[in-house]
């Protein structure tokens, strides 16, 4: 019970230190080894909307490329593992133990041990989901070890009591303030991208073919990977935009929308959906609308599913007894709301909060050519983007 406890305390320290959802995934791997030790290790993001990862952070791995295209072909290739944590996503535990064979002979059928596990050279694996109180899911991760080391009944219970708060980490670091250290790399790393973007106008554009090989990247769709963290687009080198395209294909047609924040701060939509007959996928990169994006922020904040339609009408410009109307609440209880979402945005004003969070999708494109929906139109040669603030 003692230890428990202190991996509790353990993970809210991690979460109160990191400056963001890097460090958060550095610090809980550190905690996580304390309590319970592994010899290789991943914690990854994902996007709640649609369940898959975004990053990975990795400890122990000789040859973590290696290790993420192994995952991605048992997760979301052409013949996906029954035990994959899609489907662990769905069951009330969020813990499960893989092992290596027993006398028996039992495991032996378990596709990741024989093609995961045991080419690591470790001998058992725990798979983690990390869901908040409203089952959306914000992170997956696995933990290892060698042969002869299995996880205890006492270690999975332990962990299965943080699962949530680890999932509120992912969620809350999401939109964390930077440090001071972290504001200047970011305002450093806009100038330099914005410099990039100029000199790339044009449609951003990813085509992987049925092999994962990338067929196609335009020049703008190279910065977007350099600006989410994600490196420069290489064949043979798999990364978030493979998961994203072997999901595509697992739910061919329907095409999927993936929210990610770039690594100086705004947000961005990753369309992708089936190109051909061929398995060929196709994605596009652009700047979020606001609407776009906020049902992944007020769920970052924390906010109640009430609180979110008032804040949804708060951003339309609707008033207090127009927003009561709508909703069929008394104006005194949308006050309420309106007080829980300033709390828990860190706002003290509607003004406050419309501008916190919509500076960043109306400001960068400020001065640009707008479409006949009234939206910037970004197809060709805009003006050069105005600083904008943040989310966090």
């Amino acid at each position: 019970m003692r230890s428990a406890q202190r991996l509790r305390a353990g993970i809210h320290d991690a979460v109160s230190a990191a400056a963001d959802g890097v460090q958060f995934r550095e610090n809980v791997m550190d905690v996580l080894g304390a309590f319970v030790p592994y010899d290789g290790g991943c914690l990854a993001p994902v996007d709640p909307a649609v369940v898959v990862p975004t990053g990975f952070t990795t400890r122990g791995l000789d040859d973590p490329i290696e290790v993420l295209r192994l995952s991605i072909e048992i997760e979301y290739g052409p013949d996906p593992d029954p035990d994959s944590l899609y489907v662990l996503l769905h069951r009330p535990s969020g813990i499960r133990r893989v092992g290596e064979p027993d006398g028996d002979g039992a495991g032996h059928g378990n596709r990741r041990y024989l093609e995961l596990v045991s080419q690591l050279g470790m001998g058992h694996e725990l798979q983690l989901v990390f869901r908040d109180g409203g089952r959306r899911c914000w992170g997956v991760g696995e933990l290892m070890r060698e042969p002869g080391r299995g996880f205890t009944d006492a270690e999975l219970a332990m962990l299965d009591d943080v699962l949530g708060d680890i999932a509120n980490g992912f969620r809350t670091t999401l939109i964390r303030d930077a440090s001071a250290q972290a504001l200047m790399r970011d305002a450093s790393a806009r100038a330099r991208h914005s410099e990039v973007a100029e000199g790339c106008p044009g449609p951003a554009v990813v085509v992987l073919g049925a092999d994962d090989d990338f067929d196609s990247v335009t020049a703008a769709a190279a910065v977007w990977f350099e600006r989410l963290g994600w490196g420069s687009p290489v064949r043979g080198r798999p990364g978030p935009a493979h998961v994203i395209a072997r999901q595509v294909r697992r739910t061919r047609p329907t095409p999927a929308t993936v929210r990610l924040r770039t690594l100086d701060g705004e947000w961005v939509v990753l369309r992708a959906a089936i190109f051909d007959g061929t398995g060929r996928v196709v994605m596009t990169f652009e700047r979020a609308r606001l609407p776009e994006i906020v049902t992944l922020v007020t769920a970052a904040y924390g906010l109640t599913p009430r609180e979110s339609e008032v804040l949804v009408e708060v951003l339309a410009g609707r008033s207090r007894n127009e927003i009561a109307s709508r909703l069929f609440i008394s104006p005194y209880t949308v006050q309420d709301h309106l007080k829980n979402i300033f709390t828990k945005t860190g706002v003290n004003s509607r003004r406050s909060l419309v501008s916190r969070l919509a500076c960043t999708e109306y400001m960068p494109r400020f001065g640009g050519e707008l479409r006949p929906d009234g939206w910037f139109d970004e197809s060709g040669t805009r003006t050069a983007p105005v600083e904008a603030r943040t989310l966090g």
